[in-house]
């Protein structure tokens, strides 16, 4: 169920796999608590279906993406199969994704209640943590972590995990998450790619992700120009499609009337004459019952 680069061709399925299996305990109660509260957040606004079509496309742009940059690395370090054959998986890519989405919907939102620290003089700084802090806070402590591991197989997995799962979110909260009716994504300055940094940073990376935010841009505008293409061809061909099926019922009623008149006019006399005497019996039959009076009702 775990991912290994080396073998994705031979076990394709480990692209889902391993995005729900976790290596060690620790990691896995995180990403219960961290899924457990996210959800409350996220289903209210989003509803279940939605979140659910989040969770699953973000896990499958996360494992699709960290084996592609595991076979980088292999290459790029001169075959190195330390990269080859690494071993990793886990929720945390996910859950790096729920966190920016948490950061889009609810940013000022505290992580604890005030209720419940709100006499405690020592408790300030957790009251002071928002839920936007939560994204910047987790992938610091990951590749804290994964640093001070001395880089072992399933830590650089993690990390990977957690870069590809926040900057995939990303992708599809900005420019293609459905807002019913209306335009998709999230174009806010807010929710920019440099403005999920320290503002120190944001120039640099303003610059560096410039090209890619253009793409992603492009694709979303040829997509909606393909929506808007595909709406106007579909209202241009109604009228002719109703003047075609009112043309095609003239020509059957009228190639009816063909036959039936050729029908008519070719068959002989004696068919004719027969055809007739049928017609008036049927007619005086009908007459008939309507001339004939009422029976009496029975007498008991």
């Amino acid at each position: 169920m775990a991912l290994t680069p080396y073998s994705v061709v031979s076990k394709p399925w480990t692209l889902v796999t391993s995005g729900y299996y976790e290596m060690s305990l620790a990691a896995l109660a995180t990403d219960c608590c961290g899924l457990v509260y996210i959800g409350n957040n996220l289903e209210p606004i989003w509803g279940s279906r939605e979140l659910a079509r989040f969770v699953l496309g973000v896990n499958i742009a996360t494992t699709t993406m960290s084996w592609l940059s595991m076979c980088a690395l292999y290459v790029f370090s001169g075959l190195d199969e330390f990269y080859l054959f690494a071993k990793f998986g886990g929720f945390h890519g996910v859950l790096a994704g729920l966190l920016l989405a948490l950061r889009q919907t609810s940013p000022e939102e505290p992580v604890f209640d005030d209720a419940r620290f709100g006499g405690a003089d020592d408790y300030a700084s957790l009251r002071a943590l928002r839920n936007k802090h939560l994204i910047g806070a987790y992938l610091c402590f990951t590749a804290a972590y994964a640093f001070m591991s001395g880089g072992k197989h399933h830590h650089v997995g993690l990390y990977l995990f957690d870069l590809w799962g926040a900057y995939s979110a990303w992708v599809y909260l900005r420019f293609f998450q459905p807002h019913g009716t209306g335009p998709r994504g999230d174009s806010s300055p807010d929710f920019a790619f440099a403005a999920l940094f320290p503002p120190a940073a944001r120039p640099v990376v303003a610059r560096v992700s410039a090209p890619i935010g253009a793409a992603a841009r492009a694709l979303a505008e040829r997509r909606l120009r393909a929506q808007e293409a595909r709406a106007t061809a579909t209202a241009a061909v109604e009228p002719s499609v109703q003047i075609t099926q009112s043309a095609a019922a003239a020509a059957a009623d009228a190639a009816v009337r063909a036959k039936v008149e050729k029908a008519q006019a070719s068959e002989d006399d004696d068919a004719k004459a027969k055809r007739e005497r049928l017609a008036a019996r049927g007619r005086a039959i009908v007459e008939a019952r309507a001339a004939a009076p009422p029976d009496p009702p029975n007498e008991q």
